[in-house]
């Protein structure tokens, strides 16, 4: 069996629960326009908000690998429709700095510290997220040899060369790396279609959630330890 030598590591709803800090990231966002344009807030609703985001993204393909340019872009375009003209970039990024400011304020699981500073005295860690999570700024990222952005690498999850960015970072080869992550597509099947073992965590909504195409699941990090010596045959 080829030893196993790396793991990669999605971030939101694998080492955090993503919805109560977007949930948050979104009302500081949304509060920032009401303090600074409180008229065009009265204006456009935050569905409205959402709903040009994703028509942008509908014209723009690419932005989905760049979400937080995505996120500027949109509501500075909304901003200049409404009459704001030069203002509108400079509010822009005033408002998104408030919303990814909040975007870091994350709770991780419990037990994830304790077991990532086990794990990275085996293998090379490397985080893969689709996300904007600045990762860097969280205490744990120090067992990392790598952190990886969507927007940094210019690639997403599921798409191979995601998952080749995270290999290179590590420097091993697929049948050396096993992903860890909790979405079904993004992380599961990107991850076997790389040719890359992996493993689910279900800890939000739970192993019955669980695709059949991981090698485990786990609901408590406790139970990664075990599952990643079983994979790995036992050394």
């Amino acid at each position: 069996m080829t030893m196993l030598r790396a793991l990669s590591f999605d971030l939101d709803d694998t080492l955090w629960a993503s919805l109560p800090v977007l949930q948050r990231a979104e009302q500081c966002f949304y509060d920032a326009l009401c303090e600074r344009v409180p008229e065009f807030v009265a204006r456009v609703s935050k569905q409205e908000l959402r709903d040009h985001r994703l028509g942008l993204l509908r014209a723009e393909p690419r932005l989905r690998h760049h979400i937080s340019e995505w996120r500027r872009r949109s509501l500075t375009e909304m901003l200049r429709a409404h009459g704001y003209g030069a203002r509108s970039e400079q509010i822009s990024d005033e408002a998104f700095a408030m919303f990814i400011q909040a975007r870091q304020q994350v709770e991780l699981f419990a037990h994830v510290d304790t077991v990532l500073a086990q794990l990275s005295q085996r293998y090379t860690l490397v985080s893969l997220t689709n996300g904007n999570a600045d990762f860097h700024q969280q205490d744990c990222s120090r067992y990392f040899h790598a952190c990886l952005k969507a927007e940094d690498i210019g690639v997403s999850k599921p798409e191979p060369a995601a998952f080749a960015a995270a290999l290179a970072a590590a420097g091993c080869a697929p049948e050396e790396m096993l992903h860890i992550g909790d979405h079904p597509r993004d992380d599961i099947e990107g991850a076997k279609a790389a040719g890359i073992r992996c493993l689910q965590a279900c800890i939000v909504k739970g192993p019955e959630t669980a695709t059949p195409l991981a090698d485990g699941v786990f609901s408590d990090w406790r139970q990664l330890p075990d599952l990643i010596e079983k994979l790995a045959g036992g050394r």
